[in-house]
């Protein structure tokens, strides 16, 4: 009786002692998006009163490297509550083509910074902290914005996400993480092109605190 008082207390206390926090930072890439062609018309004012088109516009959004910062709180072994901060600077390249006077297609380029800032949850598929690797599912979303060179517009979107990944343990407190994950923008930069979906890959190193 007194051997199992004395092991409660203790398997008790190495709960409350277990690492709850976790802190991580990687980095990865961002996929494009296609943002959409459109016309430049010119009304007509002859018998027909078609519009004329002057040129064509095809705008996208192009892939980026990107920095990872990630909080998250261990609720259970196998859920975590995590909050995660994603920062690139992708390019915006416009091509202009089909000019009415033949003249060669051109591109211009815009240089954004990206952050999208999302919160969430992952769930671990396997609860036993002896595996090496572990897989895992996660969802969550948040807000996309992007900021123009000069600071001379700023488009703030809705960011939804889900995917996966892999956990793999170098000791009690730390490990690396990979992910997989689909993202899916509505509004700002994307505003009427409905929901653009687009995916991320990243790795990250962790801490548990």
């Amino acid at each position: 009786m007194c051997a199992l008082l004395t092991v409660a207390p203790a398997a008790a206390f190495a709960q409350l002692r277990s690492p709850r926090v976790e802190v991580g930072v990687g980095g990865g890439i961002m996929g494009g998006l296609s943002l959409g062609d459109r016309d430049a018309m010119l009304p007509n004012t002859g018998t027909t009163g078609t519009p004329i088109r002057l040129f064509s516009t095809e705008t996208t959004l192009e892939p980026a490297a990107v920095l990872d910062i990630r909080l998250g709180y261990q609720v259970t072994p196998r859920l975590m509550v995590e909050g995660l901060l994603s920062v690139g600077q992708p390019t915006l390249t416009t091509s202009l083509a089909n000019d009415v006077e033949s003249a060669p297609a051109v591109e211009a380029t815009t240089s954004l910074t990206e952050y999208v800032v999302t919160g969430g949850a992952a769930w671990r598929l396997s609860p036993n902290p002896r595996r090496r690797w572990i897989p895992f599912v996660s969802g969550g979303g948040g807000v996309a914005r992007h900021v123009y060179e000069g600071r001379s517009l700023i488009e703030s979107g809705v960011d939804v996400y889900a995917g996966g990944g892999m956990l793999h343990a170098l000791s009690a407190r730390t490990g690396v993480r990979l992910d997989g994950r689909v993202h899916v923008l509505r509004d700002g930069i994307a505003k009427g092109q409905g929901v653009s979906p687009r995916a991320a890959l990243s790795g990250s190193i962790f801490v548990r605190f």
